[in-house]
């Protein structure tokens, strides 16, 4: 069993049920690194991303966007919605466990060193992650609904090119 496995397993088992029971529709051709979530509204489709670490330690993280429906336009072509990520939408941004954690924070089951340091195990129990993400998640489709930015929420900032 590797080191995601049972995260893997309770993301499976606890939280892409409950996604597509919101209506979203599940795309896995870039798994394993990437699961994508698509669903249709009125403003556009709404994209957010399961991105595993690239490390294989058992974190991910939450990116989110808001795809029109028209498409995305990318160097002159169009692409469907339905082959767009959230980190290519203008409204990119990540769902984040904690509020003060930075845009990149990731949804983790193994402990920071500090954590091990004070005497955390080295390891918390899959659901206890899953859980997290669950609690968090009504802030973006606030976000959705009502553009109500959540303390969780984190939109980024997009770098310009200089002319």
């Amino acid at each position: 069993m590797g080191p995601t496995t049972e995260l893997r397993r309770a993301l499976k088992e606890q939280f892409f049920p409950y996604a597509t029971s919101r209506g979203f529709v599940m795309d896995n051709r870039r798994q394993p690194h990437v699961t994508t979530f698509r669903r249709r509204a009125a403003n556009g489709v709404h994209i957010f991303d399961v991105q595993w670490e690239k490390y294989g330690r058992p974190r991910f993280a939450v990116h989110f966007g808001t795809c029109p429906a028209s498409g995305l336009v990318a160097n002159g072509v169009t692409l469907a919605p339905e082959e767009a990520l959230a980190t290519w939408c203008a409204d990119r941004g990540s769902l984040r466990p904690r509020r003060s954690a930075p845009a990149h924070a990731a949804f983790r089951q193994d402990a920071t060193f500090w954590q091990r340091v004070l005497g955390r195990p080295r390891l918390r129990n899959a659901t206890e992650v899953v859980d997290e993400l669950a609690a968090v998640f009504p802030e973006l489709e606030r976000y959705w609904i009502s553009g109500e930015l959540g303390r969780h929420l984190k939109l980024w900032q997009v770098a310009h090119a200089r002319d």
